[in-house]
């Protein structure tokens, strides 16, 4: 089963880099300024996004009670039993969930999400199961990447799958989904970037700097978006390009 309409999905190219939280970010900067967004966890081998959102307290629905959901669900009844916070809602695991849970359920859960109001955003481990499915709504990718050679070279094969659609073994059939480039680390200078983007052939879209200020606030356990810290500059980067794109069609 497709996805209906287009999403934002933020893959990490490497460990560490802060995937989740601009994934919040940005779901939590598109709830505030149009409809509710909802962010889902696809890195279901570990879960935690709701930990990161600061809403594990917060009653509602996970992953791991949605495992036997088998067709499309009304939006409207799945989206007011998710936890979230100032119309962003978030679908996590409870505490780590095990890898098993069925893909047929990921699928139905994903495209009951996508065909209502709420705007969806995944955090999407390159490796995910769900890949081609969110490729083939033609979605906005965020790959975030660092500056190193190993991070790059990280980089370099996650561009490649998506922009292959996801399968491996070279097998295509999905409309081009739109991969955007965020480069994350200490400043660097345009120099440095133009040759990021000569090598891995997508747009840049952003750098997100260091900042001191977002591990500080994760500690408190602020919901990405909330501060004004470069996280939030950077998510609202994102949801510029999702409005540029959503007056255009």
């Amino acid at each position: 089963m497709s996805l209906t309409s287009p999403v934002i999905a933020v893959v990490g190219a490497s460990g560490g880099l802060g995937a989740s939280t601009l994934a919040l970010a940005v779901g939590r900067r598109l709830a505030a300024t149009g409809p509710p967004a909802v962010v889902a966890d696809l890195d279901l081998a570990r879960g935690g996004l709701e930990v990161t959102a600061g809403v594990e307290h917060l009653p509602g629905r996970r992953w791991d009670d949605l495992r036997q959901v088998r067709g499309r669900l009304p939006p409207d009844a799945l989206l007011p039993v998710l936890p979230g916070e100032d119309g962003c809602h978030v679908l996590s695991a409870r505490g780590g969930i095990s890898p098993d849970l069925p893909d047929v359920a990921v699928r139905d859960v994903l495209a009951s999400l996508a065909s209502g109001p709420a705007r969806l955003v995944l955090d999407l481990p390159a490796w995910s199961p769900a890949l081609p499915q969110v490729l083939s709504a033609g979605s906005l990718v965020v790959v975030l990447t660092g500056l190193r050679t190993r991070a790059l070279a990280d980089a370099d094969a996650v561009v490649a799958r998506l922009l292959d659609g996801g399968v491996d073994g070279g097998v295509h059939g999905y409309p081009p989904c739109d991969v955007r480039l965020v480069t994350r680390g200490a400043r660097t200078s345009a120099e440095v970037l133009d040759d990021v983007v000569a090598h891995l052939g997508v747009a840049h879209l952003h750098h997100l700097p260091d900042d001191p200020h977002v591990p500080r606030d994760a500690e408190r356990g602020l919901f990405p978006g909330v501060a004004r810290d470069a996280v939030r500059r950077c998510a609202d980067r994102v949801v510029s390009v999702v409005d540029d794109v959503a007056d255009a069609s």
